[in-house]
């Protein structure tokens, strides 16, 4: 199938999954991940009126922004970020979804305010299951790390995100997003601002916008396989 007609099924996917969790038409974004994929790819998909793509690396990102600065497009990062490689997302990126440490949050935030640019959204990347192969911060320490967050000048704190364990049964990821709603539902009622939840990928995301998902990541479903 080509990009447009995945791209057609997709949305029709998460219409369905949002009329059924009784949620307002429109309250999830489709993200699509652009990852290794040509800036042909992207106009193509763009052509078909997807705008919000996401970059797992800092520097296909910024090569993808200038090939594409005369386009409309929202761009967010979503793969572990390196310290050193802020700079190549500062300016690029308007939402980074992978923030698991002050130290992170604070170099974002250092970054903007010597750029004099206005502050990165942030989501703070929350490892529920405490996989050793995955990143981000506990349970127990995420509220603590959205305070810090929320009070750094330079970054603007939009929500979380997380990635289940992989299961071959979508409904095993249920827990995981229950419990990350449920976090931000904690962060929300002491005024922190975690209305975005980034969770949910082409396997289960029905299963996410039934739990709250307000963006779904979805790459291979609209690109085919990557080439690496």
């Amino acid at each position: 199938m080509s990009i447009a007609a995945n791209l057609q099924d997709i949305r029709a996917q998460i219409e369905r999954s949002v009329s059924a969790a009784g949620r307002p038409a429109g309250s999830v974004r489709l993200l699509a991940a652009s990852k290794t994929r040509t800036a042909d790819d992207v106009r193509t998909a763009m052509a078909a009126g997807q705008v919000l793509f996401g970059e797992n690396r800092a520097q296909e990102l910024r090569d993808k922004t200038r090939a594409l600065a005369d386009e409309a497009l929202e761009w967010h990062f979503i793969g572990g970020l390196q310290k050193n490689k802020i700079k190549y997302i500062v300016g690029s990126a308007v939402l980074v979804h992978s923030v698991d440490s002050l130290a992170l949050a604070e170099a974002l935030s250092g970054r903007c305010l010597r750029d004099g640019v206005s502050p990165i959204g942030v989501l703070l990347q929350v490892n529920l299951a405490q996989e050793a192969s995955k990143s981000g911060t506990t349970r127990d320490e995420a509220l603590a790390l959205a305070r810090q967050a929320h009070a750094l000048p330079g970054v603007a704190l939009r929500g979380l995100m997380t990635i289940p364990p992989f299961s071959a049964d979508p409904q095993e990821s249920a827990p995981w997003f229950s419990g990350l709603a449920s976090l931000a539902a904690e962060g929300r009622a002491e005024g922190l601002p975690l209305n975005e939840l980034s969770m949910g990928m082409s396997g289960d995301l029905a299963v996410a916008v039934a739990h709250g998902a307000t963006i779904v990541r979805v790459g291979t479903a609209i690109f085919g396989r990557r080439n690496y």
